[in-house]
């Protein structure tokens, strides 16, 4: 569907205009979780559904028992002029400090998301301990990524399909021999695309690789039965399909999907489009470098060949001369410095 996805509920491009996109809030059919304004809404409303929901997917993402939590404000705050505001999809704090940073990434943008990652894990972290408090009370912060796209982690291995990875990747700060420092900072990433395959072995997936299933598939009809048979096996996701299901009757959750899916389009034609230009001028002036540079070489090799061959003729020449005065070709040869093949 959107941002990618090979999901078969219709696309934008299956719809005359905005209205007729939007008209699906109607039908039953579900917006997408993968775009960030239906992440948040299925989490965050203030409805049973989505606080078991949340707990849930907090709960598999931390592997850790969550009493209870409080969503805070999105923007983190900014401590001097010019830093670098964060905003955050979810932003969690729980009654043992432990706080939560949970991010949608719909799609691959140019930045370098892991840089970006680790900077607001640290920012996550800043906002807690006040001056003057303990280092001790510096709470555990995570910061939960769930990415429409397979990161290209630096100096990894690439995803080897015939293993399958797995989608969610952990990360702390750790000595290159594996100590750990004090797992203060965690960032997790889920990267929906390499749930494949994971939908055979639901029984003994994580908790977090069956909540990215239902991510990934959760409104695609096709995958339905498998959707059926997660939310059957565990609470939380059934609480998360019922909240999917009533934020998907809303009209202004439907525009925004559609609003972002047309950027997306947008942003992914300018980027082919500017491609292709970009192909085409550099064939275009590599061509004509080609062209010039085969010349230029060929009249160099020409020139040079030319007056190495005009050499030989003058030293052959030469070289008859002195034989003509009674020397012979060996004589010769040494003397206008060529072979002696040359004179017989």
């Amino acid at each position: 569907m959107s941002f990618g996805d090979k999901n078969v509920r219709k696309g934008v491009r299956a719809f005359a205009d905005g209205k007729e996109y939007v008209a699906q809030a109607g039908t039953g059919a579900l917006l997408n979780p993968r775009v960030d304004t239906t992440f948040k809404a299925m989490l965050t409303r203030n409805t049973s559904e989505a606080k078991a929901a949340l707990k849930s997917f907090l709960e598999a993402a931390t592997e850790r028992k969550i009493a209870k939590w409080e969503l805070r404000p999105n923007d983190l705050p900014v401590s001097f002029v010019g830093q670098r505001g964060v905003s955050c999809d979810i932003s969690c704090e729980f009654d043992d400090g432990l706080a939560a940073d949970i991010e949608m990434q719909a799609f691959n943008q140019e930045y370098d998301y892991g840089k970006r990652a680790e900077y607001q894990v640290s920012r996550l972290e800043a906002t807690y301990l006040k001056r003057g408090e303990s280092w001790e009370k510096a709470p555990v912060v995570y910061q939960i990524s769930i990415l429409n796209f397979i990161y290209d982690f630096k100096g990894g291995a690439k995803s080897d399909e015939e293993k399958r990875p797995s989608p969610v990747s952990r990360f702390a700060m750790r000595t290159k021999d594996g100590k750990c420092l004090s797992n203060t900072l965690n960032i997790v990433f889920v990267e929906l695309p390499k749930v494949y395959g994971l939908e055979e072995s639901l029984d003994t997936n994580t908790a977090l690789e069956n909540w990215a299933i239902f991510l990934k598939d959760a409104d695609n009809p096709d995958k339905k039965d498998i959707i059926d048979k997660l939310t059957c096996k565990e609470k939380g996701l059934m609480e998360a399909q019922k909240s999917l299901s009533s934020v998907s009757t809303d009209m202004d959750l439907w525009w925004a999907e559609y609003r972002q899916e047309i950027y997306e389009r947008d942003r992914i034609s300018s980027i082919e489009a500017a491609t292709k230009k970009g192909l085409a001028k550099g064939y275009e002036e590599g061509l004509s470098k080609g062209i010039t540079e085969g010349i230029s070489k060929g009249m160099k090799d020409g020139l040079s060949k030319g007056r190495s061959e005009g050499i030989k003729e003058k030293a052959i020449s030469l070289a008859k001369k002195y034989m003509s005065m009674g020397h012979s070709a060996k004589e010769a040869a040494e003397f206008a410095e060529i072979d002696e093949s040359l004179l017989l």
